[in-house]
Order: C-alpha cells, then sequence, then structure tokens
C-alpha cells in the first residue's frame, strides 16, 4: 500500500512537471485555457445588457507569467494572441480582436513585471506583503490603466452609446475581478505545489477537504439559487459562503483554501449573470457592482485570513524549532563546560599530584611528606596514639653516582624504593625526603615492631643489586627513628635526623631509634 502511494505520487509529480513545464507543450496549454476563459466569461459571467461581472482569460496569462521566467514570455504573449483572434473573431473584426489581444497581453506584462521588480523571487500567496502587492499592483494599477485602453476601443473606435466612465468602470472591476479570483489559484495549478499538496495529503485531510467542498457549494446553492430572504425562510446572508472556504484556510492553509474560495467566487458571478441571487436587481450595472464588490471583498478577505494564518503557524513552527534549537545548544554548552569543569579538574589534579610526587621514583615528596607528618601529629594529638618518622640515607651514594654516574644513580634509587615498598603496610606513607634520603612516616607505631621494621628495610637494600655494564652494583642504607612524644612533626624530623646521624657514625648499615625521646640503640 505504501509504495502505490510512493507510485502514485511520483506519477502525479511527473504529470505536473510534464504538462505544464514543457518549452512547448506548456504555453499551447495556457492558450487553451485562455481562449476557454474568454469564452466562459462572454457566455456565463456576463449579464443581458453584456455587462461582464469578472473576466476569467487575463488570470491565466498573468498566473503563467509570474510561474515562468521572463525569457519564455514571448511564448505565452504569441498563444494568448491567437487565442484572443479566436475568441472575439465571430464578434469583433481582426483589427479590434488584436487591439482587445494587446490591452490584455499589456495588462498581464504589466503586472507581472511590476510583480516581479518589487519582489525579485517567486511571489508567495502565504506572504501577507507579497499579497499586499499583487493586489495593488493589479486592482489600482494594471486594471485601471487597461480599462483606459478598453474603455476608448469601445467609446470612440465602436461608437456606444454607454458613458466613457461607465466603460471604464466595468472594464476596471470586471478585469480586478477575474484577476483577484482567478490568478492565486492558477499560479499554484501552474507551479505544482497545489497538486503535489492534494496528493501528499492522508485521508482524513482530503475527507474533511470534500466535506468542505460540498457544504461550501450547498450553501452557495441554497443562497443564490433559493429566495431564502423572503418571509417564508430565515434570512441567510451571503456571508455564509465563506465558512466554509475560510475554515479550509484556517486549517490547512492558502493552497487548500484558494481553490474553494475560488469555486465559490465564480458560483455567485455565474449565478449573479444568470440572473439570481440577492445581488440581481435593476438597474444591472447596479447589481454587477454588488455582486463584484462581494467577490472581491470576499476573496480580498479570505486571501489575507489565509495568509496571516499561515504565517502565525509558520513563525510558531520556527519559534519551536528556535528554541528547540536553543536547548541544544544549551545542553551541548552545559556538556562542553562540564566536559571543560572536568578537564580543569583532572589537570589540576595532576598539576596537584605532579607538585606532590617525586618524578624520578613516583613516591610523595618532600613537600607531600611533611603534610602527611603534620596530619599524623595532629591526630595522635587527638588520640593520643603515637607514630613514627624513619629516615633513611643510602650509604655512599655520592661514589655511585660519581663512579658510574648518575644515571646509575638514579636506577638506583628507584631500585630502593621498588624493595622498600611492599615491606610496608597500607597505612605506612614512603616518601623522598631529598637526594639519597627517604622517610617512612608510620602511623599507630605503638603496634608496630620499628626495630622489625628497621631490620626488615636493611635486609631488603643488602638485597639490591643494580647491573651496569656487567658489573652488579649494591648498596646499603642507615636509618633513624623517632616516635612521637606530643612534640612536632618538625621536632620529630630533627630528632629522627640525630638518631640517622648516629647510624653513620656508628658504621652505617644499621638503625638508631629515639623512642618518645630517649634513645634505644640496636
Amino acid at each position: 500500500m505504501a509504495f502505490a502511494t510512493h507510485q502514485a505520487r511520483t506519477v502525479t509529480e511527473i504529470l505536473v512537471l510534464n504538462v505544464y513545464r514543457q518549452p512547448a507543450l506548456f504555453p499551447l496549454v495556457v492558450g487553451l485555457l485562455y481562449y476557454l476563459g474568454a469564452w466562459v466569461g462572454v457566455h456565463y459571467a456576463a449579464l443581458e445588457s453584456g455587462i461582464v461581472v469578472l473576466w476569467p482569460p487575463n488570470a491565466v496569462l498573468l498566473a503563467a507569467l509570474l510561474s515562468q521566467p521572463r525569457s519564455r514570455w514571448w511564448l505565452f504573449v504569441l498563444v494568448v494572441m491567437a487565442a484572443e483572434v479566436a475568441a472575439d473573431i465571430s464578434v469583433f473584426s481582426l483589427f479590434h480582436a488584436l487591439l482587445f489581444g494587446t490591452i490584455n497581453i499589456a495588462e498581464c506584462v504589466l503586472a507581472a513585471s511590476l510583480i516581479r521588480w518589487f519582489l525579485d523571487r517567486n511571489l508567495d500567496w502565504s506572504e501577507p506583503k507579497d499579497l499586499s502587492l499583487f493586489l495593488i499592483t493589479v486592482f489600482f494599477i494594471a486594471s485601471p490603466l487597461a480599462a483606459l485602453g478598453g474603455a476608448s476601443i469601445y467609446f470612440f473606435l465602436l461608437e456606444r452609446d454607454t458613458p466613457f466612465l461607465t466603460l471604464w468602470r466595468l472594464w476596471w472591476v470586471g478585469d480586478a475581478t477575474g484577476l483577484i479570483i482567478l490568478t492565486p489559484f492558477l499560479h499554484m495549478i501552474f507551479s505544482s505545489g497545489l497538486l503535489k499538496q492534494a496528493v501528499n495529503s492522508n485521508w482524513r485531510v482530503r475527507l474533511e477537504l470534500v466535506a468542505a467542498w460540498v457544504i461550501g457549494l450547498i450553501v452557495c446553492y441554497l443562497i443564490f439559487m433559493f429566495d431564502l430572504a423572503s418571509e417564508d425562510y430565515l434570512a441567510l446572508s451571503p456571508l455564509a459562503v465563506v465558512v466554509a472556504p475560510a475554515w479550509v484556510a484556517v486549517r490547512f492553509g492558502p493552497f487548500a483554501g484558494y481553490p474553494l474560495a475560488t469555486a465559490v467566487a465564480m458560483f455567485v458571478a455565474f449565478a449573479s449573470a444568470s440572473g439570481v441571487g440577492p445581488f440581481v436587481g435593476e438597474p444591472q450595472d447596479h447589481s454587477a457592482l454588488l455582486t463584484q464588490e462581494f467577490i472581491i471583498i470576499f476573496t480580498v478577505l479570505l486571501l489575507f485570513v489565509a495568509a496571516f494564518v499561515d504565517q502565525n503557524r509558520r513563525k510558531s513552527g520556527e519559534l519551536k524549532k528556535a528554541l528547540v534549537k536553543v536547548q541544544h545548544l544549551n545542553q551541548e554548552l552545559e556538556e562542553r563546560v562540564q566536559q571543560r569543569t572536568q578537564e580543569l579538574s583532572d589537570a589540576n589534579q595532576q598539576l596537584q599530584a605532579l607538585a606532590l610526587t617525586d618524578e624520578l621514583t613516583g613516591i610523595p615528596n618532600r613537600r607531600r611528606m611533611r603534610v602527611l607528618g603534620e596530619e599524623e601529629a595532629r591526630r595522635s594529638e587527638r588520640s593520643g596514639r603515637p607514630f613514627s618518622v624513619m629516615l633513611m640515607d643510602i650509604d655512599h651514594f655520592k661514589q655511585v653516582n660519581d663512579q658510574h654516574g648518575h644515571a646509575v644513580g638514579d636506577e638506583c634509587l628507584k631500585a630502593f624504593v621498588r624493595a622498600i615498598s611492599p615491606s610496608l603496610r597500607s597505612i605506612d606513607r614512603f616518601g623522598r625526603w631529598g637526594g639519597e634520603e627517604f622517610m617512612i612516616v608510620v602511623p599507630d607505631s605503638d603496634h608496630v615492631d620499628l626495630l622489625s621494621l628497621s631490620e626488615k628495610v636493611l635486609e631488603c637494600t643488602r638485597d639490591i643489586v643494580v647491573d651496569v655494564d656487567n658489573q652488579k652494583v649494591g648498596f646499603t642504607v642507615s636509618i633513624g627513628v623517632a616516635e612521637w612524644h606530643h612534640a612536632t612533626f618538625d621536632k620529630l624530623v630533627s630528632e629522627a635526623d640525630d638518631a640517622l646521624y648516629r647510624a653513620k657514625a656508628k658504621g652505617r648499615d644499621r638503625v638508631e631509634i629515639n623512642l618518645r625521646g630517649l634513645r634505644v640503640t640496636e
């Protein structure tokens, strides 16, 4: 079913393009429609006196000119002139037919040129400003100027008895009425927009459109074919014919409302020309004027209502899209801010870690160890439980650097860290105090055998071997330990440093301990 629907749409669009856009075929179609419009205007839109309520053919040419590039206008001029002569030759001479054709063509070319010049783009019937330009150009410029030529032919060449101003007014309003009613509808067909929308609509829309057409035409029939204003019926105003077209225009936009509005306007014109309806009376020029005024007011009102409603709908849609876009942009901005904030936080953490981490060994540096030691001192003051500071210095490290180079010395430092780290608890804090000096902060040291821990460190250090050019380099370490006794961290470091000095003085590769300010020797 979906494939069939898509196939039907494709076929319809192809037909529209093949019929209306072919360089040779489309002008012939326009010429035929122009001839039919003239025939309908003479036989169905004219009163018994010959007064034409509306003149349809000019709308065909104007719609064609508005839908085609200027380079192709000459084709439409030729076929329309031929159609004009064919339609008039049975009533007027060839000379008069050519004059009428020239006036009608000049009217349409003038209107199309002005509209194109002011817009510099295609006419959009859903834009109120475009619609205003069309109405001003057609009603106040093109039609009254063309009416001067038409009235002159009737008054001076055909020598009609009707006053010149009356002839001018009849031609002016008749042409303007036909252009206002039919041009939007025909222009949309020639531009293929109407047919595409009709094909693309779903069955609910089509059903509602059919209902509107039926209701609209029934109302027209009741008002203009029956005398409902008599005492036997309730008065039904001619304005009731506006309801159905306005309903469609508001619900579905100008492209759906204009065809029904055109049909209603044509019904009103044909009914009045046939001598029926609320506008028929004496004299006939008064009847024609009432009908024309009603048709023009009805059509213009509907055109503007449809245009403004469609514009409001489009603006609302654009506003919703803009709001959605703003929401997406805000969301993206928030995500970017969060991302940048996270990146900044990560960078700060990395910088902080770099600032507090020894670059060579990857363990806390002197600054970090001082912070950790001071925190332990405060915790011990609160809890009363001691902690200890172990200072370690690699023995004869300067000789290693002098004999093997600083690169080997760096490898020795990293090997020392790798050997000592596994022997410590997870709560112990191991860091580099500076150069070849290292520190271990031992929390809750009253539960730790500091001597055994120190011996373990000494043994692990003795087992370290660094390969250098097929030579094995080993080293030892001296240790000084100080246990907290309500002293500051700096005091403990000083006591541990004193103990380390004693260990160095006593031969190195040993430990000296200060327990709560008291010296304990291994």
